[in-house]
């Protein structure tokens, strides 16, 4: 897998690990840490739509797209499609799947096809031009 699109699949999965915690309701939210009383947040194209980034580098990003497309700052891109709260990403890597977990607004935990969890945070702004992607 291609360092650019590693970035989408950590990114996916951080959003896959926070619709667990919307289905899995309380025991969900325990397990990772969010307070049972938080109100609880959908996993769907309103909420995956915009930058993304693990460990707050803003300057590393991928931006979801509302017309379905993905990119990342540094080139990589393809299609993205969200069932559930499974995200399925297609690049020029191949295909990832991936569960996106909301903990808040803009905060995400991604499950890999590996079991790996990775805590996503969103971006403020359009960090790059993701209508660039052809």
């Amino acid at each position: 897998m291609t360092r650019a699109f590693a970035k989408p699949v950590r990114t996916a999965a951080a959003a896959a690990l926070i619709a667990f915690i919307t289905l899995a309701g309380p025991a969900g939210a325990a397990q990772t840490g969010a307070g049972a009383g938080a109100a609880r947040i959908a996993v769907n194209r309103d909420f995956l739509i915009g930058s993304w980034s693990d460990a707050g580098d803003c300057s590393a990003t991928v931006a979801f797209v509302a017309d379905g497309t993905f990119a990342t700052a540094d080139g990589d891109q393809g299609v993205w499609s969200l069932t559930g709260d499974s995200l399925t990403l297609t690049g020029a890597a191949g295909t990832r799947i991936v569960t996106i977990i909301p903990i808040d607004r803009d905060t995400m935990e991604v499950v890999g096809e590996n079991g790996a969890h990775d805590r996503t945070m969103r971006c403020a702004g359009d960090l790059f031009d993701a209508r660039r992607i052809a």
